[in-house]
This record gives C-alpha cells, structure tokens and sequence, in this order.
C-alpha cells in the first residue's frame, strides 16, 4: 500500500494485481509506504477506512483531499496467478514453511474446485471483490482499474506526482499451462459474479 496524500492518492494493494511493481515505482513519491507482513501491505480497504484514514485525517490529510485507487484482475486470471504463484520450486521443499501451500502438483481445475468449496489451505486467497468493500457507510474506492489497462493507472499517478515514472515488472508468477473443462469455467464465473460485476465497471473496459 502506498500512502501518498501529499500527491493526492492512496494505492491499495489488491494481491496478484501489479502492486509490487506500481508500489517500487512509485515508492519515492510517497509520505508512507506498507510492504511487510504481506496482511499490513495488502490491507483491504475497509481496513484502510477503519485504521488509516482517521490517522491520515489527523495530520492534516481529510478523505475528501485524496482518492483512493487499486487494481483489479479479471477474476478467473487472477486466480490462476495465484495457482501459478504457489507452484514455485521455494514451496516444493517440505521443510519450507508455507510448503502446505504448494500446488506444483495440483492442476488448475483441481485448484479452482478446491478454491470454491473451501476445502484446501492451498486454495485459500480470499475474495477480490471483499478487498474493495467499503466499511459500512463508507466510501466507495474512487477508482477501480483494470489489470490488463495498467497502463492507464501508471498515468493518473504519473499525472498526479508530475513526472513520467517508469514501471517494471517485479514478483512474477512461474508460467504455467492454465485449462479448465467447460462445466467447470461456468461454476467458477458464476462463483465470481460479485467479482465480475466490478471489473466490468472498471476503468479501462
């Protein structure tokens, strides 16, 4: 999460969505910057508006003097981000600590099944479409944009720090063959319906 009220933002860092490489970026731009644990860095947004909103309005910062921004994947590619990125070889090694989460031998499908029912650790990554939500009678996020159209999110920030910045790209997911069969594809974009109704309204559509 990059908190840069100064400039006139705060990009909240929806995982598997390109925050890494916008937060590296970006980073020298911004009043206050949350990387480590991976749950202070990926602070969803009604967490933002609970905890540091109240914060940033007391030093001078109200709501309404920024806006708040994050990514959005296609749902069904981020999933399958997150299949790939906990297939990488670090996970293969039973003594690693997050080895519970490997899914180098588990096929998308049998992940995506998994991922719906609930049933495995490996396939636990929450719900984009809860990232987003407002805490009760707050905000919506002010801009919601597409992961495919980053590049549209690289120039509202460019226009709001006042200088082009170059973005790279950091913490890439292994490749993988991604396939589900047709029964399956439907159950999970049915799953995801709260998901896609958000990124069908997100800019760059």
């Amino acid at each position: 999460m990059l908190l840069a009220p100064g400039k006139g933002f705060v990009f909240l860092a929806m995982p598997k969505s390109g925050s890494t490489s916008i937060e590296t970026a970006f980073l020298t731009h911004s009043q206050m910057i949350l990387q480590k644990p991976p749950a202070i860095k990926h602070t969803t947004y009604a967490g933002f508006q609970r905890f540091l909103q109240p914060f940033l309005n007391s030093k001078g910062f109200p709501r309404e003097s920024y806006e708040v921004v994050c990514v959005f994947r296609e749902p069904i590619d981020w999933l399958s981000s997150w299949w790939r990125y906990r297939s990488r070889e670090k996970l293969a090694n039973p003594r690693d600590p997050k080895h519970r989460n490997y899914t180098g031998d588990v096929s998308f499908e049998q992940f995506a099944r998994a991922y719906m029912e609930g049933s495995e650790q490996f396939a636990q990554v929450g719900r984009m479409f809860r990232f987003v939500q407002p805490s009760p009678g707050g905000a919506e996020v002010d801009r919601i944009f597409r992961y495919d159209r980053l590049d549209l999110l690289v120039d509202f920030l460019c226009e709001k720090v006042g200088e082009e910045v170059e973005v790279g790209s950091v913490n890439t997911s292994p490749e993988r063959s991604v396939s589900l069969s047709e029964e399956c594809e439907i159950e999970l974009r049915e799953f995801f319906a709260p998901e896609y109704r958000i990124y069908e309204q997100a800019i760059g559509g």
